[in-house]
């Protein structure tokens, strides 16, 4: 029974080192810009955010049918605005159910336009995280009553 222990033991230790390994391997072949961004020179900040989601917004229309002429203007800053709304939404719908009450037919250009809309009236905020503006906008434009 002890030399199956000892046995087990070992192959758990050497796999951590083969897990730790891989982990190192992994941070030092990324680049700084590759951990939550996508570009170069990206911080995730609500600067950035506030001409993506607008530029979005602009794509989408009030109607959410998209312009063509809008899109090639900068479709990486579009697909960040709406994919971190998205995500953002999907998050507080089941884990911020109590704090974050969003009506459950709303449509992206509404989403983006709440986001818009909290950037433009809160520009001393935008040096902070995106992700947490865009929180921050969804439990202002939809708090959750009594």
């Amino acid at each position: 029974m002890c030399l199956l222990v000892n046995s087990v033991e070992r192959e758990m230790k050497q796999l951590l080192k083969w897990v730790g390994f891989l982990v190192i391997a992994l941070l030092l072949t990324t680049q700084p810009t590759d951990i939550g961004h996508a570009t170069q020179g990206r911080v995730g900040s609500g600067n950035e955010l506030v001409k993506d989601c607008s530029l979005y917004f602009e794509f989408l229309g009030r109607t959410g049918s998209g312009r063509d002429d809008v899109f090639s203007v900068n479709p990486f800053g579009m697909g960040y605005c709406a994919g971190l709304v998205r995500g953002v939404v999907d998050g507080a719908s089941g884990l911020m159910a109590k704090r974050i009450c969003l009506p459950d037919e709303i449509t992206a250009a509404q989403a983006v336009w709440v986001v818009v809309q909290y950037l433009t009236e809160h520009s001393e905020s935008l040096y902070e995280s995106d992700a947490a503006l865009v929180l921050r906008a969804f439990e202002s434009g939809f708090p959750c009553r009594g």
